[in-house]
């Protein structure tokens, strides 16, 4: 099987039924599909570099201010846009987690020191981050970490925001996934916070993000994006998918559904399944599986790219009932 860097090789491999890419499993909503395709007409001329209209939709959603928001072309434009802001020169990086963190910060000639959560504690992170937080300039903190699904102690993120407030380090809290989670919260307020559509929305595609800080980070941030960077249509669909009322929380119910039954049933046939709280699982098996479920049709992402996990590591996104019993009877049929 070919290796790709991140989920959705569907453009490599012959597949029907894709696990690999953890968004949301009721899809993109009506709302935002018909906003995107009304505004068609519009596509002919530049959108509004600054997004204001956006901007106020988000910051309204998040209970801040527009110059509190900047958006971008998805989270990983962000992070890298973030990276070059600040320029550090050591960073401290939990390992695994995403991968487009340690892509930046080297893309910087940063050092980075790992901080690596182990197998037996769950990969849930420990107060013993912060004794790593001596040397460095930068952080980031996945939250829920991906691709372990769990959401890090409350009390442990408040500390390690008041260690970074009073040694000037720039720590950013990824919660791409936290809207779709159980019992989330939020760091904004206290530390720069990186969101998206991609998941949340199902909107991978017209890729849209955005950071939350204070108006020193975003104007840094700022200088470091290209001008008409969030298209007209990232920006129609983004207004319609937060006037979209109910949408989150229909997905929280759903989502906590099938994570359970995707978890139980995992278990049955013998895999390891780590405890998660939003819309995707980390698995331990038998090595290969992925490669047969592919003959199959049934893509599953492998997790031999991300530090410190091999090739009995699988990250499994939580899909409609119907798709996620299917993948069940392949699982159960190739390990039976």
């Amino acid at each position: 099987m070919k290796k790709y860097e991140h989920g959705g090789d569907i453009y490599n491999n012959s597949v029907r039924l894709d696990f690999s890419v953890n968004t949301n499993p009721l899809g993109i909503s009506d709302r935002v599909r018909e906003a995107v395709i009304s505004g068609a007409d519009a596509f002919g001329v530049y959108p509004d570099a600054d997004y204001a209209e956006l901007r106020r939709v988000v910051a309204e959603h998040e209970g801040v201010k527009s110059e509190n928001i900047l958006c971008s072309n998805g989270a990983s434009e962000m992070i890298f846009a973030a990276v070059r802001a600040v320029m550090p020169k050591r960073a401290l990086l939990i390992a695994p987690t995403f991968s487009e963190y340690e892509r930046a910060f080297l893309s910087v000639g940063c050092e980075i020191e790992y901080y690596t959560l182990k197998e037996e504690n769950e990969f849930i992170i420990g107060s013993d981050f912060i004794a790593g937080l001596k040397s460095v300039d930068m952080a980031f903190i996945c939250n829920p970490n991906n691709p372990a699904g769990n959401i890090a102690d409350r009390a442990l993120t408040d500390k390690i925001a008041d260690v970074c407030a009073e040694r000037n380090i720039i720590c950013i809290i990824d919660e791409c996934f936290m809207d779709l989670a159980d019992n989330g919260y939020s760091m904004k307020g206290k530390m720069p916070v990186i969101k998206a559509f991609t998941k949340t929305y199902a909107m991978a595609g017209l890729r849209l993000g955005y950071i939350i800080g204070d108006t020193k980070i975003c104007g840094d941030i700022k200088k470091q994006l290209p001008a008409w960077n969030v298209s007209a249509a990232a920006q129609a669909g983004g207004i319609a998918a937060l006037n979209d009322g109910g949408y989150i929380e229909k997905s929280r119910i759903y989502i906590k559904r099938e994570r359970e039954f995707l978890t139980e049933e995992l278990r049955k046939l013998g895999f390891k399944a780590f405890k998660s709280d939003t819309n995707f699982i980390l698995i331990k098996g038998q090595s290969g599986i992925g490669e047969r479920l592919l003959e199959r049709g049934i893509l599953i992402r492998s997790c031999t790219n991300f530090r410190g996990l091999d090739e009995s590591f699988y990250r499994v996104a939580v899909k409609a009932h119907t798709d996620n019993a299917e993948l069940i009877r392949e699982l159960g049929d190739i390990c039976g």
